[in-house]
């Protein structure tokens, strides 16, 4: 019924919906959504994005699928392919797990809007408003990610590869517990360069962030 509901522009995401089982492979992923609506990613992104419109995978179904992926250590779509998508569907309450073409059109289209920025920044601000005592130390951890997308960028040292090559280095962000506040992406970056972190910080305009990591760095 709900697929005919989207398909007539009546639906914008499928409900879960979770019966009892004597047996769920992988359900212990499932300990991970309270985390994530804690996070305010869930509600974060529905005020930023709104609804991807009609669909039976909608907004919040995509998110917690790519959530749950990862926790699952299935880096990417394609790897979905080695999986039955209804013992996958079964975690994220529904009959199937999103095909690989349907995952893919949902994040080019998640991508055209451009909101990540505003994402991570409405996310950030509200850890900053929860945790803000906790924020006069931070940990910067930087990772370096071998890129093989089409575009020309930048080489970087990628360790497990032992050389250099086009990559991007990812700066975490993490509070005097080790929490995650934020992750700052720089593909033009200058090998070492000890201010490129507080620069792109200071460009996100998070408030009491960029003070902070500058005083860090």
């Amino acid at each position: 019924m709900d697929r005919l509901l989207a398909a007539m522009g009546l639906l914008d995401d499928a409900l879960p919906v979770f019966a009892s089982a004597r047996s769920l492979p992988r359900s212990g992923v499932l300990l991970a959504i309270p985390t994530l609506v804690a996070s305010g990613l869930l509600s974060t992104a529905e005020k930023i994005y709104g609804s991807l419109g009609p669909s039976f995978y909608g907004l919040r179904t995509t998110l917690v699928a790519y959530v749950l992926l990862a926790l699952l250590r299935i880096p990417q779509p394609e790897a979905l392919k080695e999986y039955p998508p209804g013992e996958l569907g079964r975690i994220v309450g529904l009959d199937r797990m999103p095909e690989v073409k349907t995952l893919r059109r949902k994040l080019a289209r998640l991508a055209s809007l451009k909101g990540s920025y505003l994402l991570g920044r409405e996310i950030a601000q509200k850890r900053i408003a929860e945790r803000g005592k906790v924020l006069g130390f931070l940990y910067i951890d930087g990772h370096v990610r071998a890129y093989h997308g089409k575009h020309t960028i930048p080489k970087a040292y990628v360790t497990r590869m032992h050389l250099a090559a086009p990559a991007s280095t990812d700066y975490w962000v993490n509070d005097q517990r080790g929490d995650p506040l934020f992750v700052v992406t720089l593909r033009c970056q200058r090998r070492n360069d000890p201010h490129a972190c507080a620069r792109a910080a200071r460009s996100t305009r998070t408030p009491g962030a960029a003070p902070a990591l500058h005083r860090c760095l």
